[in-house]
This record gives structure tokens, sequence and C-alpha cells, in this order.
């Protein structure tokens, strides 16, 4: 996204100001040096104090400023309370509200997409592609998401607040809202963005009337590539941390993952002596392997790591959680993936010149180790998420409901991919 005319003038004048500081900060120095006698032991180490103090002083103001700036458009638009668009704005938890689009056009034509590019994303290299993957054989289709919340019959639900993911751009992904969100007349609709994790919605409407139902209907144009990693797997290494944009993601224990069960870490320090001599991206993939190899695919509900390693079985949630298990006990850095009806992992390796590649693995069916031919949408990227009424922190981005009454309302989400056979069939729909 290009500067604003306003913006491009801020920094301007931060760059002028900052000059006419610096100058004066050099003419205060030199009074400040010239007073203190020569023959003085400390003048020089005054002077530097004084140097330094001055010049953090300084730099901490033009920050201050320009947050303070950040904060007070983001205050604007938080006071548009009647427009149904929210205009982008950023917030002091790193979440950014983005303005829905209005477009009505056509969808885009899959042969001639083509992936994020940070270009393109105003630099954001978050949702940049990858020079290292290859990005292959786009598919575009057309997904409808339909919130509905049911007050009970017996009495209205007052105070509603609804929460839900929506899906946003990757490198592998790019979004498109297809006109504007449809949602109950006397509501409010925002959206909110945490880089590198999720997107959600918040709907807020005052009262729902005693057995009717209120609700938001959303029309986005998907488009998923096949990638692939295609640079020199031998040149990469484990990262030195994690990425700044995931790093509430390894703030704490992540749901499932029970990575101080000693029998986890002790699997995963036997792999690791195992295949580390062979490089990070040999040891990843062992960790792959004996995961594939001693893990019997078997569906359920969700019963975490260890379930995986004690019975040697697990559907796709279970084996992608002891394989990012065993990589964060390594050192390294994984995450989950989730898709509709699905989940996979990734990690993070740098390469020589420190430059980080997420990369993907497929731990049930085909067998994909550096690549993921995968096109259903991605909802969020994460293991680990705060449940804003519940106040704990959960596996999945939450889709949960708040209201005051004697009974909760009823919360249904549905979610219908319009496609080709090339997704997953001709069309499906999965309640939540």
């Amino acid at each position: 996204m290009p500067i604003s005319k306003q913006r491009a003038e801020k920094y301007q004048y931060f760059d002028k100001t900052a000059h006419s500081r610096h100058t004066g900060y050099i003419a205060i120095l030199s009074l400040t040096f010239s007073a203190i006698p020569m023959n003085s032991r400390i003048s020089t180490t005054l002077v530097a104090i004084l140097f330094t103090a001055l010049w953090g002083w300084s730099h901490e103001r033009a920050d201050a400023q320009d947050t303070d700036e950040d904060n007070l458009e983001a205050s604007v638009v938080e006071d548009a309370d009647d427009e149904p668009a929210i205009a982008a704005a950023k917030s002091k938890s790193g979440e950014s509200e983005y303005t829905l689009d209005d477009s009505e056009d056509a969808a885009a034509d899959a042969l001639n997409a083509k992936p994020p590019d940070d270009r393109r994303q105003g630099g954001d290299r978050r949702l940049g592609a990858d020079p290292a993957l290859r990005y292959t054989d786009p598919r575009t289709y057309r997904l409808k998401i339909i919130v509905r919340v049911e007050a009970p019959e017996e009495s209205p639900a007052k105070n509603v607040v609804v929460v839900a993911p929506i899906p946003r751009d990757w490198p592998e992904q790019k979004v498109r809202l297809i006109g504007r969100p449809k949602f109950t007349e006397g509501g409010k609709y925002k959206e909110f963005d945490k880089p590198g994790q999720c997107k959600t919605f918040n709907f807020q409407i005052p009262q729902i009337a005693a057995g009717e139902s209120a609700g938001v209907e959303l029309l986005y144009e998907i488009t998923r590539w096949r990638i692939e990693y295609v640079a020199p797997a031998d040149e990469l290494d484990l990262p030195h941390g994690v990425p700044r944009e995931v790093r509430d993601q390894f703030a704490g224990p992540a749901p499932g993952l029970e990575m101080n069960h000693p029998k986890i870490k002790e699997l995963a320090r036997d792999l690791k002596k195992r295949h580390e001599q062979a490089g990070a991206w040999n040891m990843v993939k062992g960790f792959w392997k004996w995961t594939r190899d001693n893990v019997e695919f078997k569906n359920g509900d969700f019963r975490g790591a260890l379930f995986a390693i004690e019975q040697h079985c697990g559907d796709c949630e279970e084996m992608s959680a002891l394989f990012v298990s065993m990589c964060r006990l390594s050192n390294g850095v994984a995450r989950s993936v989730w898709v509709e009806g699905h989940n996979y992992p990734e990690f993070y390796l740098i390469d020589r010149q420190g430059r980080g590649h997420w990369i993907p693995a497929q731990v049930v069916g085909p067998a994909w180790f550096g690549e993921m031919i995968e096109y259903r949408p991605i909802f969020q990227k994460g293991d680990r998420f705060l449940d804003p009424f519940h106040r704990k922190f959960v596996r999945y981005t939450p889709q949960t409901v708040k209201a005051e009454g004697e009974v909760e309302p009823k919360l249904t989400v549905e979610h219908e991919i319009i496609a080709d056979s090339d997704i997953n069939g001709p069309s499906y729909k999965n309640p939540k």
C-alpha cells in the first residue's frame, strides 16, 4: 500500500526536525565540553553520557509522537459507529482493522492469478511470496460463511457478541471479500487481523427477541496455490529465535502439545540425536518420518500428542501435534495449519543469509515433505489462541458467542465451498 501524502509529509517533517535536534545537541555538547576543565579525567565520560541520553530521548520522542498519531487514527475509526465498513487502523495489540471490500467484480481467472507479492502488499513480507518456495497450479473458488445466533424461545438475548474466524491472505492464499458483509440490521461488524496467525470478525447486536435469530453472511473469492520448497535444503539451519509475528504462540503451553511429558521429551531427544548430524532439514524430516511410520491414522476427537505416542494412533490433529512438539523440543519452530476439515504442520528454518522460511509437511496421507498440494481455505496458523470470553487459551481460533440472559443463545457457523471437482467435490457444507 503506498504511503499517503499526509504520512509522507509527516516522515519528511520528522527527518527535518531530527536534523534540527541533532544540530542543537552538538551545540549544547560543545558548550558543555568547554565548561568542563580539560584536565578533568571524567570530562570525556560525562560528555559521552550526556550525548547518549539526549540522542535516546530524541528518538523516544519521535517514536512516541508516531505511536500517538497511529492511536489517534485508530480512535477516529472507532468513532465511526454508523459505518459498517471499518477503515484500516493499527491498534496497540498488534491487531489491525481492515477496510471491507465494496467491489462487485467478477471472480479473477485462476490461470492469470499470481501469488501475493511483497511489493503488491505494501512491503508486508508476512504476506509476500517466499522466493525459496515455488507457487504453481492456482485454483480459484468461492467460500460462503453464514453465522447465525438464535435466542431461546423463552427469553430474549441481550448484548450479544459473536467472534468467529475468517480467511486471510497468506503467501499461498489470496482472499477477496465479494461485496459487503450482510448482517442483521442494528448490529455492528468489525474485522481483526493477527499477522502470522489468523483473522476474526466481531459481530455485536443489542438484543435478539425470544425465538428470533440474527447473523452475518460473507462471500469470499479464494485463490490457493500448490507450494514446494526449491532452495538447497542442506543450507538450512535451526533458527536463533521465534519470528516476531508468532511469539505469543510460544509464550506459554499450547493445548494438546504436552511438551513437558517425559515420554515426548525422550522421543524428541532420541530422534534429534539420531538425525541432527545430517543437518536441520534431515532432523525435522526424522520427526516427520517417525510420526508417519509409528502412528496409525484413526479419526476421532482431539486427544493430544501423548495419545499418539502411547496408543500409536490418532488423526491429523494428534499427528500434527506430535510433530510440532518434537520440533519445538529440539530448538525448532513449528506450528499447525488449519484448513477446512483438516490440519497439517509447518516448520521454520533459516538459510545461510539468515532469511527464515515456513515449510509445509503432510503427516497424514500423501508423503509430502517440503511441499503441499492443498486447496481448501486456510483459517488459522498456530496452536494457541485466547478465548476472549472464557479468558483461557484454546487450540482453535474461537468461534463463540456471549450474551446476557437466562439461557445462552445457540450459535451456528456454516461454511460452503462453491467449487469444481479440483477442490473437494462440486460443493460441500460443513456445519460447525
